[in-house]
């Protein structure tokens, strides 16, 4: 008796099951046309609650302390920051990467550390900020100016700090010019006794006070004058 062919046509679609195929009769090349490849996820894959910065992986490596997530030939993967890179942060303050052009640590948004201690092997500097004056008074921004100078061009006021925080610091550097000025201080001001300074009255001297927000008035913490300036 001839031998019938066997088509997929009589095998019905139940008949044949994983369990019942050896394992070393599929190749690579029966199950290649059968794969269908992804080129891009539009959905997050690891939704970013459950993310555990001790235990993340990339590439099943775990980056350690220096390391910043790169981008590869053939992905990303951790890798130490190189001497000459700045870190910046994105705007959403969520992302680090490095442009390798500085040693700074840059953000274009407010950066928060959440730490306990932040320590710098070398130190750490805030940048000077020149204070606008206007007829209305010497403005001033505690937020990105907790560093202050001004050298007076009229009598004038420095009003009351914009943006206080409970805890602030900040400084302010008043250098007399050539020509002197009185300088007068909002009530937020509060100084030492109650006793409003001051300020000196001669030409080419500094005077450097120092004040410290607990909430509702800037205390008076440091005050230095009749500087001489170099």
């Amino acid at each position: 008796m001839a031998l019938q062919k066997i088509t997929t046509d009589l095998i019905s679609a139940d008949a044949v099951t994983a369990a019942k195929i050896p394992d070393d009769q599929i190749t690579g090349d029966q199950l290649a046309d059968a794969l269908t490849v992804v080129t891009s996820v539009t959905t997050p894959l690891v939704d970013a609650a459950t993310v555990d910065g001790e235990n993340f992986k990339i590439n099943n490596a775990q980056g350690s302390d220096g390391q910043v997530l790169t981008s590869t030939g053939s992905g990303v993967a951790w890798e130490a920051v190189p001497a000459g890179t700045s870190i910046n942060n994105n705007a959403n303050n969520r992302i680090i990467t490095g442009s390798g052009t500085a040693d700074t640590l840059e953000g274009e948004a407010n950066l928060t550390f959440t730490g306990s201690v932040l320590q710098a092997s070398g130190s750490a500097n805030v940048t000077q900020a020149t204070l606008a004056q206007a007829s209305g008074g010497v403005t001033w921004n505690a937020g990105t100016q907790a560093n202050a100078f001004f050298v007076p061009s009229d009598n004038n006021t420095v009003t009351a700090p914009t943006n206080p925080v409970e805890g602030a610091i900040i400084t302010v550097e008043i250098a007399m010019g050539s020509s002197v000025y009185a300088i007068a201080w909002n009530t937020v001001f509060e100084f030492a006794g109650s006793a409003t300074p001051t300020v000196t009255a001669t030409a080419n001297k500094t005077d450097i006070f120092t004040f410290r927000y607990n909430g509702s008035v800037w205390q008076e913490i440091g005050r230095v004058q009749n500087m001489a300036q170099s």
